[in-house]
């Protein structure tokens, strides 16, 4: 049975989850409890001053972990429901694991990793530059994975929200994916390129409330503008594994293993591969049995 037929506290309806399936993205509805964003802000900030729930070997070596002293830039800071009791009540909410369910039409939502990344304000050359979520996840078999991103605050667009080209997910596979990064500030190079092949380049801004997410598909190619507003933009990007994903083996151009840093950190099967199904790491949100995850009543 799909999840978009099942009973859910935190319904998507069927004409949102079949909007995500042509977009590549949606909006949810305002579901998410104030204090869980309140909590997890805090969270974040705690983080800063070096405290540590939960101790995850590896930080700026493995994964990136902004820390004060490291410049007034963007700040990403990885793993953070790993490491952080706040910001774990909201990145493992049952409502994202339940809405991203019936978008993917999956049976099951698995926590994959997650970050916040955080940009300051009045900052005009601060972007996250166009990519490609799948291209990051390579040792995963699934290309129905997506992302959960959560303003921890109102976002309108002078804030530099998520943007998202509509169907990309459709088309990604025939673009030079070479040529994109996360880091990189060319904002205006997918665009030619995209033109090129005669593809839509359609950007869509997805301004948000406080207490709304967004879904998009691992395929989608997205990215985000500088804030050009007056205080920090916040958003958790909480990464998710639907019911097929599995690890797989992949290599570089040169031929080397591609390893990512959740392989290492996860149990290993009976071959020695890493488990994706791995529940000390890889918690599922939906459905949502755990007594790991928060049940904050019906707005969770």
């Amino acid at each position: 049975m799909l999840a978009s037929t099942l009973q859910t506290p935190f319904a998507l309806s069927a004409l949102d989850a079949a909007f995500y399936q042509e977009h590549g993205w949606v909006t949810a509805p305002t579901v998410l409890d104030d204090s869980l964003i309140d909590a997890a802000l805090a969270g974040l900030d705690q983080h800063w001053t070096g405290h540590r729930d939960w101790t995850l070997a590896g930080a700026r070596t493995h994964f990136v972990d902004w820390m004060p002293g490291d410049g007034a830039g963007t700040r990403n800071n990885e793993y953070l429901s790993l490491q952080n009791e706040k910001v774990r009540r909201l990145a493992w909410c049952s409502a994202i694991g339940s809405i991203a369910a019936a978008a993917a039409e999956t049976t099951e939502i698995r926590l994959f990793d997650d970050q916040i990344i955080n940009k300051p304000g009045g900052q005009t050359n601060a972007v996250v530059g166009w990519h490609v979520d799948a291209d990051y996840w390579r040792t995963c078999s699934s290309k129905n994975m997506l992302t959960a991103w959560v303003p921890l605050h109102d976002c309108p667009k002078e804030m530099g929200p998520l943007v998202v080209l509509d169907g990309s997910h459709k088309w990604s596979h025939k673009i030079d994916r070479s040529i994109l990064s996360f880091n990189s500030p060319d904002m205006d190079l997918l665009k030619r390129h995209v033109e090129e092949l005669s593809l839509e380049c359609k950007p869509v801004t997805v301004s948000m409330q406080s207490n709304q997410f967004s879904l998009h598909n691992c395929l989608a190619v997205h990215a985000s503008y500088p804030n050009r507003g007056s205080r920090p933009r916040v958003a958790p990007a909480v990464h998710l594994q639907d019911h097929s994903n599995h690890y797989q083996a992949a290599t570089k151009p040169d031929g080397r293993p591609v390893q990512i840093y959740n392989d290492l950190i996860c149990s290993k099967d009976a071959d020695g591969k890493p488990e994706f199904k791995d529940d000390s790491i890889f918690p599922v949100f939906w459905p949502a049995e755990s007594e790991t995850l928060p049940q904050n009543g019906a707005r969770c």
